[in-house]
């Protein structure tokens, strides 16, 4: 399992429902063999440029243990959530 991580900016009127999205996230890594090892919420933050028309967003970081092979499907994941308005994922060094 390779450690990541992923950064994901969340329409800022969905802030009340963060925890659920979260647990939308966390349970497909989980369901797909992945390892939730860190969640950190930045909070609402300006955007350094307009996003999807938005100025604000709210931001969360989180670590993950997952398979290589299935991260494609956690980018298709996150492209459909419509909650969500950017997201990078990276992979962490050993």
């Amino acid at each position: 399992m390779k450690k990541y991580e992923c950064t994901f900016i969340v329409k800022p009127e969905k802030e009340e429902e963060i925890d659920g999205i979260l647990d939308k996230v966390n349970s497909f890594i989980e369901k797909k063999k992945g390892k939730v090892d860190d969640v950190d919420k930045w909070g609402l933050r300006k955007l350094a440029y307009t996003v999807k028309g938005y100025e604000d967003g709210y931001y969360t970081v989180m670590s993950f243990g997952f398979i290589p092979e299935k991260i494609n499907l956690l980018n298709d994941f996150m492209k459909k959530n419509s909650n969500i308005i950017r997201y990078l994922i990276v992979s962490k060094e050993e």
